[in-house]
């Protein structure tokens, strides 16, 4: 019993922590002050992504809740890039989604990796 409820705990957690980071990423996104440099830009997207993705992964159980998930994610990054074509500082691209979606399959990719490793080491 007392797993089940860590299980719980820890999924509400990774729950709130992904809700913050996607409550945090229209500021990211949109503010001006948030602008990386040209030559750091496809790293950071891939970046955000990555980490975004095994975030929603772990925060669900299910492997159709974690697909959803992950498909919202991407969803939610293409919507950011759509709303930067209305800040005067700031344009989203195709590419841009393009590279966003590169960062969720490595996100994807890292945690078949973990989850290779953790069955070995068993």
């Amino acid at each position: 019993m007392k797993i089940r409820s860590k299980i719980k705990k820890s999924q509400v957690l990774r729950r709130a922590v992904l809700v913050i980071f996607l409550v945090c990423m229209p500021w990211a996104v949109l503010s001006p002050a948030t602008n990386p440099p040209a030559q750091w830009a496809d790293s950071a997207h891939i970046a955000a992504m990555a980490i975004l993705s095994m975030l929603a992964w772990a925060s669900f159980t299910g492997l159709w809740r974690r697909v959803g998930a992950v498909l919202f994610v991407f969803a939610y990054s293409a919507l950011m890039e759509f709303l930067q074509h209305f800040s005067p500082i700031r344009t989203g691209t195709w590419e841009d989604v393009w590279v966003n979606g590169r960062g969720i399959l490595i996100g994807l990719v890292c945690i078949l990796v973990l989850r290779m490793v953790a069955r070995r080491d068993r």
